[in-house]
């Protein structure tokens, strides 16, 4: 097996200077891990490798491994914890620098995205039209998404924020770094500009990925066309932007509608190992996560090994909130995915969206899938208002009947109607990794049992890493949030 070079850059890569590591150039997962150099993207073979490596990223525990599923909805108020083990209690109760901290990972992952489309401006022989195509377009759409995340934890979203203490969100850096020469010290960007590379990204990828697949492969494990606009109807839904929110979505459900779960499916698509709703997901087979047995979101969520299980296993840390449990109907299906603990978590109340589907402790996690997509339409309706409230009602409705609630009122409207699809959302991405990031983007406190969190606080933004900071060096430019 062939070994390459492997260049793995934190922003600035500031203390280390350029990590260098060497890793084998195909592992057996899917997407394959692999080479991220761009000295070794010399073949299609390679440069797949490296989209590949990218891709593994995402498996990450501070990423979609656990992190921006679980954290999410601890620094909201969705969950309870119970302290035992006492990980992730930290940002249960939202203490000062506890919360997500994806800032290496994606910006490693970004700066291989840049390189690759580096080379794909004059590719190697060997790379057909189409290839580059695919390649690019899967690019494009993962730094959407890195920079989407990075922008929404550590800076403020572009229509909620305290200009007092606004310092821009994060640094945009689009320029492949291949040694420490190019390495470059940007300031934050503002928000606006970092959205505008956002919207580009995700528009080239849906124009390069229209009517394309990866070669033999699902096509919810890789960027597509309706992924592309599926995201872009969030991205777009957190600039309030709804004109682009609604031809987004439409066009994404255009694409993906027919893998909508039915109230008769829908508990049976929560136990299969790729959800049948998924337009994007990150996909676990054996061996993929960091550490399964501690980190995965099985062990976070539920005290089983499986389904069946009749003795605990370990951890179940972070169960259903009481406040979240009572607002399901007796009649909802999706209060169905709750189950009481085993052993010490008997009594309480936990959440079986992953529960070893793939493989014990490993759980394909889906990014976004049909659901949020109506919900991020029926909003936008929503808050255009007017003739749009009845398009609103009918894709709210299309959540709560396939629930097994009756639809709302022809004559909702306005903000009860706003409140009404808040409130499915809610219910409906509960445990997936939204909660936090809805009260944030809204501009809403978080009201907790444990004590509330004002919007105004220091607490609602993450702190950027130590080494990232300005320390009374002229080469560091970027500045901490405020309060740390």
């Amino acid at each position: 097996m062939n070994t390459y070079t492997n260049i793995k850059i934190s922003i600035f890569a500031l203390m280390a200077g350029i990590l260098l590591s060497a890793c084998d150039d195909v592992l057996d997962v899917t997407p394959k891990q692999s080479i991220d150099s761009r000295e070794a993207l010399e073949n299609p073979e390679a440069i797949q490798a490296a989209i590949n490596s990218v891709y593994a990223y995402l498996r990450q525990t501070s990423q979609y491994g656990r992190d921006l599923v679980a954290i999410p909805e601890l620094l909201a108020d969705n969950t309870n914890h119970t302290n035992n083990p006492t990980t992730l209690y930290g940002q249960y109760r939202n203490q000062p620098g506890s919360h997500m901290g994806i800032w290496g990972s994606s910006y490693s992952a970004i700066n291989e995205i840049n390189n690759i489309l580096h080379v794909l401006e004059e590719p190697p022989a060997g790379v057909t039209q189409e290839f580059k195509d695919v390649i690019a377009g899967q690019a494009h759409f993962l730094r959407a998404l890195y920079y989407h995340n990075l922008s929404r934890i550590y800076g403020y979203d572009p229509k909620a924020r305290i200009d007092e203490v606004y310092y821009g969100s994060v640094p945009l850096i689009t320029d492949p770094v291949l040694n420490t020469d190019q390495i470059t010290y940007p300031s934050r960007a503002d928000v606006e500009d970092v959205y505008n590379l956002i919207y580009e990204d995700l528009e080239t990828a849906y124009n390069l990925l229209q009517g394309k697949t990866v070669d033999g492969a699902d096509p919810e494990y890789y960027a597509s066309a309706a992924a592309a606009a599926a995201l872009f109807s969030r991205v777009a839904l957190y600039n309030e932007d709804f004109e682009l929110v609604i031809t987004e979505a439409t066009k994404a459900l255009d694409l993906s509608a027919g893998q909508f779960m039915t109230h008769d499916n829908y508990i049976a698509g929560w136990r299969q190992m790729k959800l049948p709703e998924s337009i994007f997901e990150v996909v676990f087979h054996l061996g993929d996560h960091p550490d399964p047995v501690n980190e995965s979101l099985r062990v976070t969520f539920t005290s089983r090994q499986t389904l069946t299980s009749t003795s605990f296993s370990n951890r179940g840390n972070v169960v259903v909130g009481s406040e979240l449990e009572a607002l399901y109907a007796a009649n909802d299906i999706r209060a169905d995915l709750f189950m009481n603990g085993l052993g010490r978590n008997a009594n309480r109340t936990e959440i079986t969206k992953f529960l070893s589907r793939s493989a014990i402790n490993h759980d394909n996690v889906p990014v976004i899938r049909v659901s949020e997509v109506y919900l991020n339409r029926a909003e936008a309706y929503a808050r255009s208002g007017g003739a749009m409230d009845e398009l609103a009602r009918q894709d709210v409705n299309r959540i709560r009947e396939r629930a097994g609630l009756d639809p709302v009122p022809n004559t909702l409207s306005g903000q009860a109607l706003i409140d009404e699809i808040l409130l499915q959302r809610r219910l409906e991405l509960a445990f997936e990794g939204h909660r936090f990031f809805d009260l944030k983007r809204l501009g809403m406190d978080i009201i907790k049992p444990i004590g509330d969190v004002r919007f105004d606080e220091f607490r609602i933004l993450a702190p950027i890493p130590f080494s990232e900071v300005d320390r009374d060096d002229n080469n560091f430019n970027v500045k901490q949030n405020f309060g740390y």
